[in-house]
């Protein structure tokens, strides 16, 4: 009789341990993540996984700043904890909240609130002396971005604009302009807002010595106004190529450059619309 009693009082393989030696295992479990694992098998297991004291040694260990967060009362006592509707460990969600944290400087930034079909590029470019070269007005979705990336070209070749071979250098103004609303309103009767992007002067001497149907680019870039606080970094890029003897105008290139690259279109239109909106 006390043979089948034992036997039948005996513990299966398969059956868990008591929840007695629960703490005691989950006072060697050092990360976090076998120790969210094991608080969501059981009741049992959650009150010996999720205790307090457990996760306070892991925000120690890993974000030891992120204590001084968590306001007590005059006892010592942690705000909330003394409700007993609370089962969440404070410790618990401080060390998810740091832990996530980090996994957030990776999320993609939000989409610009500006489009090119908001936007229209001005170019004027003068002679050393003041006199119209060349000026224009376009669209930036029609002026078509390279590659994805904020940097646009406008083919002038039809407008037989010649720059002269005996001038020093060009003057070059590029404006960009909000000539919509945006979400598909029609146009305004006047353009809501301009901003210049660069006004400099282009050597002419970098296009070369150019003999007939001989194509050479000159160009010219200055530093952006940075929007808000901070060192402006990024640059406003106008290259202008020019053909022959008479440097007749063929193409007008311009964009945006960070740390010498072209940025995307999100970058550039994220930087229009501190000024433009």
């Amino acid at each position: 009789m006390r043979t089948m009693a034992a036997r039948r009082a005996a513990p299966s393989a398969t059956q868990g341990p008591p929840w007695e030696a629960l703490p005691l295992v989950a006072a060697f479990l050092d990360d976090a993540v076998s120790l969210a694992a094991a608080s969501c098998v059981s009741t049992s297991w959650h009150a010996a996984f999720a205790a307090d004291h457990l996760w306070a040694r892991l925000c120690r260990s890993h974000y030891p700043s992120a204590i001084a967060l968590l306001q007590t009362d005059n006892n010592g006592i942690i705000n909330g904890t003394g409700d007993p509707r609370s089962r969440s460990s404070p410790h618990r969600r401080l060390f998810a909240l740091f832990h996530a944290a980090a996994s957030s400087r990776r999320r993609p930034l939000p989409a610009p609130r500006l489009a090119l079909a908001d936007v229209t590029f001005a170019i004027d470019l003068f002679t050393s002396s003041g006199n119209s070269i060349l000026s224009f007005a376009v669209a930036a979705c029609d002026a078509g971005a390279n590659k994805g990336v904020f940097q646009f070209g406008v083919d002038v070749s039809g407008r037989n604009a010649v720059a002269g071979p005996g001038e020093q250098h060009w003057s070059v103004r590029w404006t960009a302009v909000r000539t919509r609303l945006g979400d598909g309103l029609a146009a305004p009767a006047l353009p809501a807002a301009a901003i210049v992007m660069m006004e400099a002067k282009v050597p002419s001497s970098r296009a070369g010595e150019l003999g007939g149907g001989e194509k050479g680019e000159a160009w010219a870039s200055e530093k952006l106004p940075a929007p808000g606080c901070g060192g402006a970094r990024m640059e406003a890029e106008v290259v202008v190529e020019v053909s022959g003897e008479e440097r007749r105008v063929e193409t007008v290139r311009f964009g945006v450059l960070l740390d010498c690259r072209y940025v995307s279109v999100d970058e550039g239109l994220r930087y229009l619309q501190h000024f433009l909106l």
